[in-house]
């Protein structure tokens, strides 16, 4: 496929959610389909490929400007994302930070995700003005958007690791009456039916290192009753789960967690090298995000194009070849390749009439981009 038959379909399904005239559009789409051929959100390298029509100076240029100035609608985005999730199933929802060091100014990410194949996919994120943990107001301001956005959808569970712990938290998202996994320390206390405080451990010292338990009776954690599952990992080493409800499936539940690391991992050193940018400014740091979100949505849809005609091998260590990482080696293999022949998905397989809400929109974009 050529680059100006890339450019245009990708246009054309950003269009399907995004609001935008078509330089913009077309501005998207070129830095998607730049940034997963040299797979790095350095400029200047984004620069030598964005456009083959303009210099690399204007490139560069234009990327600056285009950070500076461009106007994120995370809502939108997140709609994007919806779309192309199965319809009238739960979803997972994934609570995480991730941070890193640019000199000595501290880039500290908190970021909510949905579980889709594997893999968490941002929905809503902000640039905390700080190092180290979030707090309650910053994780409910968070949330709050996702709730003016998604006020109807089913949730399964919000997913989180021991940062997304405490009283005030726990009331939060049972006023909002959204249900939890979260993993806390096994230092804390609970409360017996008496009123006397015990370890909360004492529940489960008697496990076998690999062994688990799950109390089908709540417990009263910070006053407040909770469901408690546990694994013993080591010799003091434990997984402990707090959930709103019992489940018997709590500690697989749980394992889920794992999407959002691995979306981390591919936004930084395993795919798109986001801590290579030179940005400190929120704002922008935020648009940019924006932006990788859009890449890992058309990795992903291409991964998954990819493994129906080519199955992906699948490997036992936690560095298994991800359909979205098949992705962006097949694109950026055949990009820079002039004898390789590029990845050419159907254009049904992304934001089409399958998902959209706007059903004769997506037909028009069908018939002038789809091949016969």
């Amino acid at each position: 496929m050529s680059e100006i038959q890339s450019v245009k379909w990708l246009r054309a399904l950003l269009g399907v959610h995004l609001n935008g005239h078509g330089a913009r559009l077309e501005f998207l789409a070129r830095f998607i389909l730049a940034l997963l051929q040299v797979r790095t959100v350095n400029l200047s390298r984004l620069a030598v490929v964005c456009s083959s029509r303009a210099k690399v100076s204007s490139n560069y240029i234009r990327l600056q400007r285009f950070l500076r100035e461009f106007v994120i609608d995370q809502a939108e985005i997140a709609q994007g994302v919806a779309a192309l999730l199965p319809k009238d199933v739960p979803w997972i929802l994934t609570l995480d930070r991730t941070n890193w060091k640019l000199g000595r100014v501290e880039i500290n990410f908190l970021v909510l995700g949905v579980v889709y194949q594997g893999l968490a996919i941002p929905l809503f994120w902000t640039v905390l003005p700080k190092a180290g943990n979030s707090s309650t107001a910053e994780r409910k301001a968070l949330l709050e958007r996702y709730w003016q956005t998604f006020c109807g959808q089913p949730v399964a569970y919000l997913l989180g690791d021991r940062e997304f712990i405490g009283k005030d938290w726990l009331v939060y998202l049972r006023q909002r009456g959204l249900p939890f996994r979260l993993r806390i320390k096994h230092n804390h206390t609970l409360t017996s039916k008496r009123g006397e405080s015990y370890p909360l451990l004492r529940e489960f010292r008697p496990l076998a290192i690999g062994q688990t338990r799950l109390l089908r009776q709540p417990r009263r954690l910070w006053g407040l009753e909770v469901f408690l599952s546990a694994k013993r990992l080591g010799q003091d080493e434990w997984l402990i789960l707090v959930s709103d409800t019992y489940s018997a499936h709590s500690l697989e539940e749980y394992a889920q967690r794992w999407s959002i690391e691995t979306l981390f991992a591919a936004l930084k050193s395993h795919g798109f090298h986001l801590e290579d940018t030179g940005l400190t400014d929120p704002e922008r740091l935020e648009r940019l995000f924006a932006l990788l979100t859009l890449a890992t949505l058309w990795a992903l849809h291409v991964g998954l194009w990819a493994h129906q005609h080519q199955p992906i091998r699948q490997k036992k260590r936690s560095s298994d070849l991800s359909s979205a990482s098949f992705a962006t080696d097949s694109i950026s293999s055949s990009a820079s390749s002039p004898n390789s022949t590029p990845l050419d998905p159907p254009f049904s397989l992304c934001w089409d009439s399958c998902w959209t809400d706007n059903p004769s929109r997506s037909n028009r974009i069908s018939a002038s981009c789809c091949p016969s």
